[in-house]
């Protein structure tokens, strides 16, 4: 009896012992797996978008107008360095610009100067050519007019010759009745008429001298006018020639002043030259008030009134006040657990006892894998491989980011801080 039942005991210690071992093991086995299928991480960082806030041009700092760690409103003034220099530059500027605008309207007035000198030279050119026309049309009816006035004189000549002729006739037949009355051959009446016929004939011989006598002083007229037509033209020809010259001088003159003067108005590379320049004092000027860039927090100031700015110098550190996140530094083993979209569990060590919620943004595409690859050489593409290597190779950690939701307004988030992230897969993973 006393045997049976220490055989009992015995095979009941064994089976408690089995089942403990069996429990051990299944909880050992269901760590193992939470701990390998799970990713959880204790190397998270609290991370948030720092912009340096520095003066973009140098002076004195007039105003400071927010204090370290405020929360301030994008487009808030911030700081404001002393303006006056500035505002010397602008007007400076201004005026520079006014001078090259005079400058312009006076090249400009000149071409048109010019070009009215070009217009008034081609109508003399075309007024000229009319008066060689002219003289031209004069030499021919001079011509003309000489022509008739030579056939006239040679018909008033023709004229007198036989008028010459018939006088001769006539004081022959004269003579010849005379002689024949002094013999009393012939009648007194007809040696009347026929001394009557001399003197018909001799003012017949009178009237024709006249008319040749006309006759030539119309020739000598109408050569003078062809003379006077010639010496017209002479001188048309002459200011045709000067006029040309002139107009040559004129076309000269606007090319030259369309030259001096380039694109007309606004432009005119001298316009804007000074306007870029007033451009660039105006920018300057408006960079001596400083603003928030977005809404957000600033912090690390390190600045006073009357302290000296330096263009590119940062004076404060803002944090973009939207861009919270946190980033978990996750073993590269755990990586395949890790989407897109699943839904993460961050403790800050600030505040251990309460959970915030996330969701998993993105996963990093680089690290620097230190002591393993160095990348050398001028173009610096072909990587020297370290030739040691340890027993035991620990797993790179990849920087996973978190998009929070739902921050309560009591929790003060910290760029830098450390935090805990925990990965909560999706069913179908």
């Amino acid at each position: 009896m006393t045997s049976t039942l220490d055989m009992l005991n015995d095979i009941a210690s064994k089976l408690l012992t089995l089942a403990l071992a069996l429990v051990a093991a299944v909880v050992a086995y269901l760590a193992y797996q939470r701990w390998t299928e799970t990713p959880w991480t204790r190397d998270g960082q609290v991370r948030a978008d720092i912009v340096k806030i520095a003066p973009r041009v140098s002076g004195y700092i007039e105003q400071v107008l927010v204090e370290d760690n405020q929360f301030v409103r994008k487009g808030e003034l911030l700081f404001k360095i002393d303006p006056s220099l500035y505002k010397l530059s602008v007007d400076t500027a201004q005026v520079r610009l006014e001078q090259a605008q005079q400058e312009v309207a006076a090249l400009e007035a000149a071409v048109w100067a010019a070009e009215a000198k070009v217009a008034e030279a081609e109508a003399s050119v075309t007024s000229a050519r009319g008066e060689i026309s002219k003289a031209r049309a004069g030499i021919r009816s001079a011509a003309a007019g000489v022509k008739d006035s030579e056939a006239s004189e040679a018909a008033a000549l023709a004229g007198i010759k036989q008028a010459e002729a018939e006088l001769d006739e006539a004081r022959a037949e004269s003579d010849r009745a005379q002689r024949l009355l002094k013999q009393q051959a012939g009648s007194l009446e007809v040696a009347q008429q026929k001394a009557a016929a001399v003197a018909v004939g001799q003012a017949a011989l009178d009237v024709a001298s006249a008319k040749a006598r006309q006759a030539h002083s119309k020739v000598v007229q109408a050569r003078a006018s062809q003379d006077v037509a010639g010496a017209e033209l002479t001188i048309a020809e002459n200011a045709l020639a000067e006029t040309n010259a002139a107009l040559a001088s004129a076309t000269a003159s606007l090319a030259q002043a369309k030259a001096n003067l380039g694109e007309p108005n606004d432009a005119n590379v001298r316009i804007r030259g000074a306007m870029v320049q007033l451009e660039e004092a105006q920018l300057n000027l408006s960079w001596t008030s400083m603003y928030a860039p977005f809404d957000g927090f600033i912090t690390n100031l390190d600045v006073n009134d009357g302290q000296f700015g330096s263009s590119g110098i940062p004076i404060a550190a803002f944090v973009d006040s939207s861009s919270f996140r946190v980033d978990g530094y996750f073993q590269e083993s755990k990586l395949k657990h890790i989407k897109r979209g699943n839904r993460a569990i961050i403790t800050l060590m600030s505040h251990p006892d309460f959970e915030l919620k996330g969701v998993v943004d993105s996963i990093g595409y680089a690290i620097d894998p230190s002591k393993i690859a160095k990348t050398e050489g001028p173009s610096n593409l072909v990587p020297q491989i370290e030739p040691t290597f340890d027993w035991v190779r620990l797993p790179q950690r990849v920087p996973v980011r978190i998009r929070l939701e739902d921050v309560p307004e009591d929790i003060q988030l910290i760029s830098g801080t450390t935090a805990s992230v925990a990965i909560q897969p999706s069913r179908e993973d």
